[in-house]
């Protein structure tokens, strides 16, 4: 039996729409897949960052505490250009005192669009702080909040 050619069309049609149909589809869990490891990195920045302010770091200490926690999102390494031991330089980059020294020892291309606000919590001197760090670029934001205790320990005048 012969099929006409205009069978044979049709199926070879109809086998160029399925095949586009389960690649959108594969496309569109792919992307959901990385939005998902996204907001679970973020959230995991919140953390950092929280646990930074709780134990009396400084507002910068806490975002390069949650910028060092979503490496494996940030994009490409823009500094240093070279390839070396990035496990290497997250000490230095942590030790920084600002900005420009930190910018010198390791940089992100998305690392610019984390935003960290940590707030004071309740005014009391135990308190939750709240770190909420928002990625801009995929509309993901974490939140975590943790319980502080260094007014026991250190003189919280300078916070």
């Amino acid at each position: 039996m012969r099929l006409s050619s205009s069978s044979s069309g049709q199926a070879m049609l109809e086998t160029v729409l399925a095949v586009l149909c389960i690649s959108a589809i594969f496309l569109f869990l792919f992307h959901l897949s990385q939005v998902a490891m996204t907001r679970t990195l973020v959230d995991h920045a919140a953390a950092r960052a929280a646990r930074a302010r709780t134990v009396g770091f400084n507002d910068f200490m806490c975002l390069k505490s949650a910028r060092v926690a979503v490496i494996p999102v940030a994009g490409e390494r823009l500094w240093p250009e070279e390839e070396m031991d990035e496990l290497g330089r997250i000490p230095d980059y942590l030790a920084s005192e600002d900005g420009a020294r930190a910018r010198g020892v390791l940089e992100y291309e998305y690392w610019p669009t984390f935003k960290v606000v940590v707030s004071r919590g309740f005014g009391s001197k135990i308190d939750a702080k709240t770190s909420i760090v928002r990625q801009e670029g995929m509309f993901v934001k974490g939140e975590a909040g943790i319980e502080s205790h260094y007014a026991h320990y250190l003189d919280d005048a300078g916070l």
